[in-house]
């Protein structure tokens, strides 16, 4: 349900279509072959007796002697009835046979005698006789249905087959649709690739022409925000650094205590648009950057450059900063982008963690990846909020900590574009994100 509207199969709608003809269809076909199957069968039937009066006619077949009439013995009911016709007598034989007006013209008749319908073949032999061969009508009727009845067979069982392979063809052709639904939906702002026409039917194409050039504007203002996000962080690096050394240029010439005060919240300040614009900068480069070449680099020598980068939070907050476990043997790796994970999911913890807390940092190698685990002691992440903290600028601002809120981007970001995986999960007694990274072969 789509805005109080029922949405209906495409595939259903072509099948129960192209179903409905069917079926129709088949019951006039099978009507027609009924009815040429009936009408084939009684003119069989009648040829039979003509053929028997031609037979008498030609005495092929002798009927002489006394006998009124001849029946076929075979069956209990009568079958075939061979009558002579005399003039003045409108029954030969009482019983079990027609009672036929010897004033009927030569040919075929039906009609109803002694409570039984009668076809009737009246023919005069050359000897100027008169005879007439006749069968029940029922059982002639019935002999011809079960005939025709038999040319149905095929076509009723055909029939649900026919339906069967109507419904797979139809899905089957659908299915390039389902297919560009699926791409569609794998697409991220990150990742706007046009949708392949391979396979897609004519009808189709310029659908799918249209989503591509939407794609490409999407790709084009994407990239054009990207860009420009990226120029202002550039941009704004150099009157913070100088607005910065001018502080601590001033630092020494303040005597009193209140200036002294606004300076180091102004200090303070320009501290944090710093790392803002930094972190601007490692999202823009995240975004647009390609991969790097591999290298060769030491897990604990990353480790330790991002301790240091995070040394003095730590110390101004009284956590113990340190390594739980480092399998230290040489990967190869994205040294650049692995050590702004590192360093942002320290910096993470370190922020969000309490006072007097405690954060762990572990390298643990495994087969052919290696994987970087951050406990913190901290009070975690509302489990309903473990996706959005992967948002640009999403802060959880009820623990009342300074950030940009672009750390945890970062890092999805640059697992996206280099294979990673980012688990953040709640545990007992803190919270802890682990960052997999698939090793290269080869620097």
């Amino acid at each position: 349900m789509a805005g109080g509207q029922r949405r209906q199969s495409l595939s259903l709608q072509l099948s129960a279509g192209i179903g409905a003809v069917i079926v129709a269809v088949g019951i006039v076909a099978c009507g027609l072959s009924f009815a040429f199957a009936f009408q084939e069968a009684r003119a069989l039937q009648d040829g039979q007796l003509s053929q028997i009066a031609a037979l008498i006619d030609n005495r092929t077949l002798t009927f002489s002697g006394s006998q009124a009439s001849l029946r076929s013995p075979l069956d209990a009911d009568v079958r075939v009835v061979i009558s002579r016709l005399t003039e003045g007598s409108s029954r030969v034989v009482p019983t079990a046979t027609p009672a036929v007006d010897p004033k009927l013209a030569d040919g075929f008749h039906d009609f109803r005698s002694e409570e039984r319908d009668w076809r009737v073949n009246i023919r005069t032999l050359q000897t100027g006789a008169r005879i007439a061969v006749a069968e029940p009508s029922t059982l002639r009727d019935e002999i011809a249905r079960d005939g025709a009845m038999r040319t149905l067979v095929p076509v009723l069982l055909l029939l649900p087959v026919l339906m069967l392979v109507v419904m797979v063809i139809v899905r089957s052709k659908l299915s390039p649709l389902t297919r560009l639904a699926t791409v569609v939906d794998q697409q991220t702002h990150a990742s706007l690739e046009p949708l392949p026409d391979a396979n897609i039917a004519k009808e189709i194409l310029p659908f799918v022409n249209s989503i591509n050039s939407l794609i490409e504007r999407l790709r084009d203002a994407i990239g054009h925000q990207r860009r420009f996000v990226a120029s202002a962080a550039h941009e704004l690096r150099s009157p913070l650094a100088a607005l910065s050394l001018q502080a601590g240029n001033l630092e020494s010439t303040i005597t009193s205590p209140d200036a002294r005060q606004r300076l180091l919240a102004f200090q303070s300040g320009l501290r944090r648009t710093h790392r803002l614009v930094e972190q601007l900068l490692a999202l823009a480069r995240s975004e647009q950057g390609a991969l790097e070449q591999p290298t060769v680099a030491s897990p604990r020598g990353l480790v330790t450059d991002a301790i240091n980068a995070n040394i003095s939070l730590a110390r101004a907050k009284d956590i113990d900063l340190g390594v739980e476990r480092i399998d230290d043997a040489d990967i190869v790796i994205e040294i650049t982008s692995v050590s702004v994970v590192l360093r942002n999911l320290i910096d993470n913890a370190v922020r969000y963690t309490p006072t007097g807390g405690k954060v762990d940092v572990s390298v643990i190698r495994s087969g052919a990846d290696v994987t970087f685990e951050i406990v913190d002691s901290g009070p975690g992440i509302p489990n309903d909020q473990l996706k959005r903290v992967l948002e640009p600028f999403y802060r959880l601002n009820a623990f009342g900590t300074s950030g940009s809120g672009l750390g945890l981007c970062i890092v999805s970001e640059i697992a996206r574009r280099s294979g990673g995986q980012l688990i953040l999960e709640n545990i007992d007694g803190g919270f802890r994100a682990r960052y997999f990274q698939p090793l290269r072969s080869s620097p």
